[in-house]
């Protein structure tokens, strides 16, 4: 490449949704076809905080209610951050939201008291 030819940047790039779960190989993650970040992170920290604590109270008798709660949790974590929007609102969306809220209009669903 000549030093005269300049390097192209795609700013529109940043805004696309990065999936963690398949290399495009045949490898794909488990449980899920696409993972993301905070799914990741999340599905890493359970494993590993349950893990540690199943490890430490193996001898205490919770040690299977303390799997049960951290499976439960790790799963709850890893299914509410995957709702998360891969992308955020446009300028559009935001323009609306800010317009509706400067004169906010209340609709109720019962009939006023006469």
């Amino acid at each position: 490449m000549s030093n005269d030819v300049s390097a192209k940047i795609y700013s529109d790039q940043r805004s696309l949704p990065i999936h963690l779960g398949d290399s495009g190989d045949g490898f794909t993650l488990p449980f899920k076809e696409k993972w993301r970040a905070p799914d990741a992170i999340a599905a890493v920290l359970g494993f590993i905080v349950t893990g540690s604590l199943v490890t430490a109270n193996i001898n205490s008798g919770n040690a299977l209610r303390l799997l049960i709660i951290g499976v439960v949790v790790t799963a709850a974590a890893v299914w509410s951050l995957s709702k998360l929007p891969a992308t955020r609102p446009s300028l559009r969306t935001r323009a609306r939201w800010w317009w509706e809220n400067l004169r906010p209009q209340v609709v109720s669903s019962h009939r006023p008291h006469r």
